[in-house]
């Protein structure tokens, strides 16, 4: 039987190491891992992996898609909808090719290709694309991030909404983590604020978690 109980139980002791550890998310990941079945090790891996630019290909893609994982699934589609995104609109500013600067090869790619309109024609078919292209417009590179990252966050809120006794709060859990952690070395004061933010979720989990 999964560990998810003691886990999820444990997650404001967690947050707190995290915080004394310095934000040190590697120590936080293998805790974790080290009370986790080989398979949910394996699933919380995949999340790791899609933090490292050199396992972003279509073939990391076209996999974690196909993951019995609901929360691997949707959220690295949605991360993959970010990165195409991105290189679209930085390719289109700086008038390069963007056929070898996407991921995959699916409509949503095409319209990347050929959409003539500011939102590429994706309105259509991503609700989350407008979102996503109105925040790339803003000059400051902070800010910018900053915000990706929230849509990040709410995504990974989204897809755990009725979620209680499971890995996908654990892995939704890993993912905010990581975030903090990002944040803490890019801005400490900014890093500071999400990771209250964090204990304050993880708060609320705990006390959905004693009422079930």
């Amino acid at each position: 039987m999964a560990n998810y109980h003691y886990i999820i139980a444990g997650l404001p002791d967690l947050v707190l190491d995290f915080e004394s550890s310095g934000f040190d998310f590697d120590s936080l990941q293998d805790q974790i891992i080290s009370m986790s079945s080989p398979e949910d090790s394996r699933c919380i891996e995949w999340l790791l992996f899609a933090q490292k630019e050199e396992y972003l290909n279509r073939h990391f893609y076209r996999a974690a898609l196909k993951s019995k994982n609901k929360f691997i699934r949707e959220y690295l589609k949605f991360d993959l909808e970010i990165r195409n995104i991105q290189a679209a609109f930085i390719a289109r500013k700086n008038s390069i090719d963007v056929s070898e600067q996407l991921v995959g090869e699916n409509e949503f790619t095409d319209l990347l290709k050929i959409g003539k309109g500011a939102d590429f024609g994706l309105s259509f078919i991503s609700e989350s694309a407008p979102a996503i292209i109105k925040i790339l417009e803003n000059e400051n590179i902070l800010e910018r991030e900053q915000l990706l990252d929230n849509l990040r966050w709410n995504k990974a809120n989204e897809i755990c909404t009725f979620n209680y006794f499971d890995l996908n709060v654990i892995l939704s859990f890993l993912l905010k983590a990581s975030i903090v952690s990002r944040w803490n070395k890019l801005d400490r004061k900014r890093g500071a604020q999400i990771f209250r933010q964090l204990v304050n979720e993880v708060k609320g989990t705990y006390k959905s978690e004693n009422n079930y």
